[in-house]
């Protein structure tokens, strides 16, 4: 989750999942645990939770999770038993509504502008290529639980959209269309990693990281991120940012802005 907030000062953490599991990510729970210490500084600041939570409000909430509770848990049922007690759907269910209730308390908080950022095709990752030995060819069974999963998220955005007043307004990224689209973007190499090892400190990467898609086993290029933060910002793909992208939220924002200025100095 990113937010961006006071004097263009933003935070973000990683290495998230939406549940709560024992290793090395942080669940989005415990995430909002330390956001709400954040704001609690904020609103010293601001002389006040009121104010606090009117500044929130205009601040870009970026949620980009759920990758590690399918890489890291659901595909590794060597450690995890979720596989065996989910099914694709239910575990998806699940997911979707524990988030639900993460976007509720961020919403109790003060935040009212959400992107929400879909799963990529986790079955094309040189990860899931690799462990499955496809030559090259993307994993089925890990890409469907990701359009499963992203399918939810999309009504989710619908539902939340619906269930607001018009200051709230979420959008949805359907990185899966993204991810699909790899090979045309000028990506020459999309199923194996710039770093191969990982990249450990001394080890030189590829030397033309540009035409990577992957810079190791699951993470995306420089090039990729570039390409999705573009798009989300100003896409004239509906496929792509639902039901609207960045660009046409921060200016309704901001229409919003001056009109609530020009009443005021119409009253006073």
């Amino acid at each position: 989750m990113t937010c961006v907030f006071l004097s263009h000062c933003s935070y973000i953490c990683h290495q998230n999942n939406i549940i709560s599991v024992q290793g090395f990510v942080i669940s989005l729970g415990l995430q909002l645990e330390n956001h709400k210490v954040i704001v609690s500084r904020i609103a010293s600041r601001l002389e006040g939770i009121d104010k606090a939570q009117e500044y929130l409000s205009k601040c870009l909430y970026y949620v980009n999770i759920g990758s590690n509770d399918y890489i890291n848990n659901y595909f590794r049922p060597q450690f995890y038993p979720t596989s065996q007690i989910y099914s694709p759907e239910q575990y998806a269910e699940a997911l979707i509504q524990e988030l639900s209730l993460n976007l509720l308390t961020l919403h109790d908080i003060g935040a009212r502008k959400y992107v929400l950022v879909g799963l990529g095709l986790l079955g094309c990752t040189p990860s899931a290529i690799f462990t499955h030995g496809t030559n090259g060819s993307c994993v089925d069974e890990e890409n469907a639980p990701a359009l499963i999963f992203n399918f939810k998220l999309k009504f989710l955005v619908d539902h939340f959209n619906n269930k607001f007043s018009a200051d709230s307004k979420f959008i949805f990224v359907n990185t899966t269309l993204e991810s699909d689209a790899q090979n045309s973007d000028g990506f020459l190499v999309s199923n194996v990693p710039c770093c191969p090892s990982g990249c450990i400190p001394d080890e030189r990467p590829c030397y033309n990281r540009s035409e990577y898609a992957f810079w190791d086993e699951v993470h995306p290029t420089e090039a990729s991120n570039q390409l999705y933060a573009i798009r989300s910002y100003n896409s004239h793909n509906s496929g792509f940012t639902y039901p609207m992208d960045i660009k046409n939220l921060v200016e309704q924002e901001i229409e919003m802005e001056l009109d609530f200025t020009s009443q005021l100095s119409a009253s006073s």
